[in-house]
C-alpha cells in the first residue's frame, strides 16, 4: 500500500495535466452490471465529447453475462488495463447495479497503486473504492457513472463532475441547490479521511479484507431503495461490531427511497421512519453528525474524494475537503 499522501499528491498532479490539457481520455469500464441499452453509452460519449473528452471503451465494456457484464476476470482485467494504459486520463464505470466485489480477487492493485489516476462510479462501485483504498491508499472519486450521466444528471452534478476533472478537488462541498437546508444532528466539529460510499453495499464488504476502514474518518453513506429498519440494522451492526469507536464525524448523503411510504413494499409501515433512526443511532455517538448533503442516488450529486482528508463543522452545517 502505498503512503496516502503521495498517492493523493500524484493524483492532484494527473487532475493538474488533464486541466491544462483541457481535453483527455476517459476510459468506461462495466466491472458491475451491464447496460440495458447501448444508446445510453452512445448518449454518455457524446456527452464527453461534447466537453472536450475523448472516450475509450474497454474491450469488455459492452458483453453481458446474466447481470453482470462479463466474467469476473474479464472484468479485473479491464480495469487494470485503463489504469496502465498511459493514453487514458480518467477513468469512469459504467454503471454500477451488482457484481463490483467478485472482481476484487482477480486484480492485481500493484498495478492500480503505480498507475493512479481518477476513478469514478458509485452505488455497487462502493466495494471498488473501499478495496482500491484499501490496497493502495489512493483516493478515487464517488461520483456519477455513464449511464447515470445521459438518464439523470443535474447541471449541478454534471458542473461539480467536470470541476473535479479539472482539479478542484478541495474546498468546502455545495448543498443541494433546490434545498439549502442540512440538518445538524448532533454538533461539533472533527477531521478525518473521507471514507463510505453506498450504505447497502459497504455492509458487504464486512469480513473481507477490503471492509471499510472507519478508525479516525469522517463516515460519508447514502443508500436507495431501503427502509427504516434495514438502515436501522446496518447502523446497530456498526455500532455492535466496534466501528464507530474511534469514529471522527458522520455525514449523510441522499438516501432515496429509503423511508415509509403508502405504496407498499415495506415492512411494517408506519412504526419508526428513517429521522427516528438516524437519530437514536448517529446522535448519541460523541462526533459531529451532519444529514442532507447531496450525493448519491439523488437528484444532484456532489462527486466526493474518498480517501482524502476533510473537515466536518456540523455546526455550520459544512464540509470541506483539505
Amino acid at each position: 500500500m502505498v503512503g496516502h499522501q503521495s498517492a493523493w499528491d500524484y493524483l492532484l498532479t494527473s487532475l493538474t495535466d488533464l486541466s491544462r490539457e483541457r481535453s483527455g481520455t476517459i476510459g468506461i469500464v462495466a466491472p458491475a452490471s451491464p447496460t440495458n441499452r447501448k444508446s445510453d453509452v452512445a448518449r454518455g460519449i457524446e456527452w464527453w465529447n461534447s466537453h472536450g473528452y475523448q472516450v475509450a471503451l474497454a474491450e469488455s465494456a459492452l458483453e453481458r453475462s446474466s447481470y453482470v457484464a462479463g466474467s469476473p476476470k474479464k472484468r479485473a482485467l479491464d480495469l487494470m488495463t485503463m489504469f496502465a494504459d498511459p493514453d487514458i486520463d480518467a477513468i469512469q464505470c459504467l454503471r454500477g447495479g451488482f457484481g463490483s466485489a467478485e472482481i476484487i480477487p482477480h486484480i492485481d492493485f500493484n498495478v492500480i497503486a503505480e498507475n493512479p489516476k481518477p476513478f469514478i462510479g458509485f452505488s455497487d462501485i462502493t466495494a471498488l473504492h473501499s478495496a482500491i483504498y484499501h490496497y493502495t491508499g489512493l483516493t478515487t472519486f464517488y461520483g456519477p457513472t455513464l449511464t447515470s450521466v445521459v438518464s439523470s444528471m443535474s447541471a449541478f452534478s454534471e458542473q461539480r463532475l467536470l470541476n473535479v476533472l479539472c482539479g478542484e478537488t478541495t474546498g468546502t462541498i455545495s448543498r443541494n441547490p433546490d434545498d439549502t437546508f442540512v440538518h445538524t444532528l448532533a454538533p461539533g466539529e472533527a477531521s478525518g479521511r473521507l471514507i463510505g460510499g453506498c450504505l447497502s453495499d459497504l455492509m458487504f464488504t464486512m469480513g473481507t479484507p477490503w471492509e471499510l476502514d472507519l478508525h479516525e474518518a469522517i463516515f460519508v453513506f447514502e443508500d436507495v431503495g431501503s427502509t427504516p429498519q434495514t438502515i436501522d440494522r446496518s447502523l446497530l451492526q456498526l455500532i455492535q461490531a466496534k466501528r464507530f469507536d474511534a469514529l471522527k464525524g458522520v455525514v449523510v448523503g441522499d438516501l432515496v427511497g429509503c423511508d415509509w411510504n403508502d405504496g407498499g413494499g415495506s415492512p411494517w409501515p408506519h412504526t419508526k421512519v428513517l429521522e427516528e433512526v438516524l437519530t437514536e443511532r448517529l446522535a448519541n455517538l460523541g462526533v459531529p453528525v451532519l444529514v442532507g448533503m447531496p450525493f448519491g442516488h439523488g437528484v444532484h450529486f456532489a462527486t466526493l474524494p474518498l480517501g482524502a482528508e476533510a473537515t466536518l463543522n456540523a455546526d455550520e452545517g459544512r464540509l470541506l475537503v483539505a
